[in-house]
């Protein structure tokens, strides 16, 4: 008998499915529509159950073959016992008990985690965390968000909400609003939206010239297009980046003189910035962050991309089901 781990990953417009062996390779993988119909998530699962039911009949697998299935969901997370405390993106208003539902359809264990988690999950396993013990994931994109690993457990918290770095309060001057409903987070200042919330600050303060000003003024602008002119010599997008990089060294910082992971992990459409973000990142890390704490950690670029979040999904049974025989 074939023994397959059933990966979820879920998010607001696609959730992206896969089937893995028991090493964490990737069998097969496909995507389908998020249904955002229903608050209470059944039909949602339901249409995910369909959905895995459909490729292992075409695959030649039942789900006798199944070691279990792992879901990230982007919303905080028990951990513990698999509810989930509401998902903006999802519609879910209230408590989703995410692993007792799946359970109506299948009997296997069931784990589920934040969407941040499992994708600093799979890159741990199968990605640039080279398999550590103490990776953390950032993932720069339109918001910003984490997971971390520390002695090779994934931090939760004692409510779901350990590693929300998005939410660390760094601009003291609380500029800009963030979606938590509190001001001054990284997410305002380091995300996509961050980049151009600083351009459309700074742009009327400052006397640089700037090769995307009609982008600017027409309110037209991207974060790729202001790392682009970064690349190309733009001082004041080279202004922009170096202020983000700045931030999120910052937030790489703390994480270090708290938990010391070995590799820092940045994903999301931003790290694809390369070296014009990511260099000027590592040189401020070293520049600000407590000698040992720093000694030895690397920050590398992600290498899933959007595959982390089903490998880290499979990644769940893996550690807690084939590693280590369930959650205790």
């Amino acid at each position: 008998m074939s023994e397959i781990i059933l990966a979820a990953d879920i998010g607001g417009t696609t959730c992206k499915l896969g089937i893995f062996n028991s090493n964490l390779d990737q069998l097969h993988k496909w995507s389908i529509k998020t249904n955002t119909t229903d608050p209470t998530g059944y039909k949602l699962l339901e249409d995910i159950y369909l959905s895995f039911q459909e490729q292992l009949d075409h695959l030649d697998y039942t789900f006798d073959d199944v070691l279990g299935v792992g879901i990230g969901v982007p919303g905080p997370v028990d951990f513990k016992s698999g509810v989930v405390n509401g998902a903006v993106n999802l519609y879910w208003t209230g408590q989703v008990d995410v692993r007792r539902t799946f359970q109506n359809f299948i009997d296997c264990p069931i784990y589920v985690d934040n969407d941040a988690n499992v994708a600093a999950l799979g890159e741990k396993h199968k990605g640039a965390g080279n398999e550590s013990e103490d990776v953390v994931a950032i993932t720069l994109g339109t918001g910003l968000g984490g997971g971390i690993i520390s002695n090779g457990e994934i931090v939760h918290g004692h409510q779901g909400s350990g590693a929300e770095i998005g939410h660390f309060r760094i601009d003291q001057d609380q500029r800009f609003d963030c979606n938590c409903g509190k001001s001054g987070c990284v997410e305002t200042v380091a995300s996509a939206t961050g980049v151009l919330n600083l351009v459309y600050f700074y742009y009327p303060k400052l006397t640089f010239k700037s090769s995307i000003l009609e982008k600017i003024k027409a309110h037209k602008v991207t974060a790729k297009d202001v790392f682009d002119a970064a690349k190309a010599g733009d001082q004041f997008c080279i202004f922009i980046t170096e202020k983000v990089a700045n931030y999120i060294a910052y937030v790489c910082s703390i994480i270090s003189v708290t938990s010391n992971p070995e590799y820092i992990v940045l994903g999301g459409g931003m790290s694809t910035a390369g070296d014009i973000l990511i260099e000027n990142i590592k040189t401020e890390y070293y520049n600000l962050t407590f000698t040992p704490a720093q000694h030895d950690t690397k920050i590398v670029q992600a290498q899933l991309g959007n595959d982390a979040g089903i490998t880290g999904a499979a990644g769940l049974i893996y550690t807690y089901v084939i590693e280590r025989g369930g959650l205790k």
